[in-house]
């Protein structure tokens, strides 16, 4: 969601995090990236980046930023190629905690800190700090456990037997929305952040 005007800031989200953690792997790369945006929901109303996360086995991935790595899909709007590869640098080594090959993120050019506000800048230092000495299993683990919102989704919708009878990947997007159901302070500050960006989209 999103996706036209924020690509500049996801990539830069990409930059911060492989430029603070040493051999930053893609499947590490989009657990942060779902820490940060929930964490920014619980504690602001709304995400830092408005991607969609897609309930799959090993948790919540965002599946335009997974696509542009994995696959080198070129995500297109209105005739117009936005990519991520401005702000990062892909390379391919194999990960001793996987046990497989995978792609690594390395920096590109300078993290951009206009593009944030003192918050967000705050909150991309925590999560580094909290988290970037985690492996990717850990993460992993600590977004499976009971009570969060990809566990709900699993329960909910019986992925279980999904994941063990068909594959490792599903359409269902993790519902943010359950994070703010008891609050109307944050769910009045999000209808006006997708309000705001939905009327920059339509005049940019």
């Amino acid at each position: 969601m999103f996706r036209r005007i924020n690509n500049d800031k996801i990539g830069n989200v990409l930059n911060y995090f492989a430029s603070q953690i040493d051999y930053l792997s893609m499947t590490k790369t989009l657990k942060l990236l779902y820490i940060l945006d929930e964490t920014s929901i619980k504690e602001t109303g709304t995400p830092v980046t408005w991607l969609d996360y897609k309930v799959w086995e090993n948790g919540p991935v965002a599946i335009d930023v997974y696509n542009e790595i994995k696959h080198q899909e070129v995500f297109c709007y209105q005739g117009k190629e936005l990519s991520l590869l401005q702000a990062i640098q892909l390379e391919k080594k194999f990960n001793s905690d996987r046990n497989s090959e995978e792609v690594f993120l390395k920096p590109n050019g300078n993290f951009d800190e206009r593009l944030f506000n003192r918050y967000e800048l705050k909150l991309l230092a925590t999560i580094v700090f909290k988290y970037g000495n985690w492996n990717a299993a850990q993460l992993i683990h600590f977004l499976h456990e009971e009570g969060s919102l990809w566990h709900k989704m699993v329960s909910e919708h019986n992925l279980k037997d999904h994941f063990k009878q068909i594959g490792k990947i599903t359409n269902h997007s993790i519902e943010f929305s359950d994070l703010l159901e008891n609050n109307p302070v944050l769910q009045m500050a999000a209808k006006s952040s997708f309000d705001a960006l939905s009327f920059q989209e339509s005049i940019s």
